[in-house]
């Protein structure tokens, strides 16, 4: 099997498009190949970077060259807006491994490539551009794993013998092995004895004995002080700590989560209906 390291160094982004409508954008990159999250790498949130983030993040990822020329491989760009109640998808960026590796044995052996690419929004609408570098390095061949033992071949040992399941039974039981004769068995060893005889008038009966509680009119004890029944159940103090204070600052705090959540409700909402007809943006 054929390996080629990829080098990335993820740039910039410019005129994407803003999903925010009060608040700007804090904007990130989630890289992977083929969408795979097992593969996936992610660069730093640009802060308060609007529609035109920098990142200048280098990855690094290992690609099977044969299934990238037959066009199995690509590479996935998905542009994030980072928020309190969810990250929103602002666009993504899908380019074959392949037309990087023609670009790249077209060109010789160069240090970076850069390239740029159309930002395509979740309505089918390309809107910004996304700019990116890539170098491949030496390929490198890994040995093919050896195919596993076909069923029923069992574990081996060193040598060849197979490894028993489960062990031979123990010895001195009765059997053909054992020495004994059929239907009966062996002494027990020495030093050991069989049980003891019962003592005189037999075992105590099994399962729980009856007893007496004492204080409930067995044994001539008096009834308990108070009479019988639960006692009395005294109501709980009301605590009188914290009064308008306490109530004060948990309403400013709701407020403020409240707002935030609204806040994130107004965007989507915008949105929703730019999408179904408002968008202007070609």
């Amino acid at each position: 099997m054929e390996l080629r390291p990829l080098e990335l160094r993820v740039i910039s982004a410019k005129d994407i498009k803003d999903v925010n409508l009060f608040t700007k954008m804090d904007v990130y990159v989630v890289v992977s190949i083929n969408g795979d999250h097992r593969t996936a790498q992610k660069t730093p949130v640009h802060k308060e970077s609007g529609s035109n983030p920098n990142w200048n993040c280098t990855m690094k990822f290992t690609i099977n060259e044969t299934a990238a020329n037959q066009n199995h491989h690509n590479l996935v760009f998905r542009l994030k807006s980072n928020r309190v109640f969810g990250d929103k998808e602002i666009g993504s960026v899908q380019v074959p491994i392949r037309e990087l590796l023609d670009q790249e044995n077209g060109n010789g052996n160069v240090d970076h490539q850069h390239v740029s690419f159309s930002v395509m929004m979740a309505n089918g609408k390309t809107k910004g551009v996304f700019n990116f570098a890539y170098r491949f390095g030496e390929k490198f061949s890994m040995p093919a794993l050896p195919p596993p033992p076909f069923p029923g071949a069992g574990s081996y040992k060193h040598g060849g013998k197979p490894v028993m399941a489960y062990p031979p039974p123990p010895t001195g039981y009765p059997g053909p092995s054992s020495g004994h004769p059929k239907g009966t068995y062996p002494p027990p060893p020495q030093g050991m004895t069989g049980y003891p005889y019962p003592p005189p008038g037999g075992y105590a009966p099994y399962g729980y004995q009856q007893g007496t509680v004492p204080g409930y009119g067995y044994q001539g004890y008096p009834a308990p002080q108070g009479g019988y029944g639960y006692p009395q159940v005294q109501p709980p103090q009301k605590s009188k700590k914290g009064g308008m204070g306490a109530g004060l600052g948990l309403g400013l705090a709701g407020g403020l989560l409240g707002g935030m959540l609204i806040g994130d409700m107004v965007d989507d909402a915008y949105e929703a209906g730019v999408e179904d007809g408002l968008d202007y943006d070609y």
